[in-house]
């Protein structure tokens, strides 16, 4: 096989490996995650806001969180806005992190977090993580 057909090959294993993985999040998980970049991140550029999903997602792979989206968005004392669900103020913002939602679960994107399990806007590094990254307004965090 030439190397060219190989990388066709491996191009084409990988997206449909993000289009089934994708395809295993229904409407709730989905929404659940735009929530998160919506309340999150919607005052970041678009990629804050995905940073801040990877995070979610990365959680939902981890055996130290729920596996699913919205197990760990609802996780006590994870997200601050999720024990009060506050309305959509901003519509258009959104509708930005519904897309933005969709694009990270279908593998758009690569892990532009590093990894990262946490975040937050303090750039206070929780105690036992080293930053990956700091994007916009926040600081990225993974286990040492």
């Amino acid at each position: 096989m030439t190397s060219i057909l190989k990388y066709a090959v491996l191009v084409l294993s990988l997206s449909l490996t993000a289009t089934l993985e994708a395809k295993s999040y229904d409407s709730t998980q989905m929404n659940c995650l735009a929530l998160v970049g919506y309340h999150e991140a919607k005052g970041e550029s678009d990629r804050g806001m995905i940073a801040v999903m990877q995070v979610t997602m990365n959680r939902v792979k981890s055996e130290k969180f729920a596996n699913t989206i919205c197990g760990v968005v609802y996780s006590p004392n994870q997200y601050s806005w999720s024990k009060y669900n506050p309305p959509i103020k901003e519509p258009k913002q959104y509708e930005r992190a519904k897309r933005l939602a969709y694009e990270v679960v279908n593998g758009k994107h690569h892990d532009i977090s590093g990894k990262a399990l946490f975040f937050n806007s303090l750039h206070k590094r929780p105690k036992g993580t080293v930053c990956t990254v700091r994007i916009g307004g926040h600081s990225f965090y993974k286990p040492k």
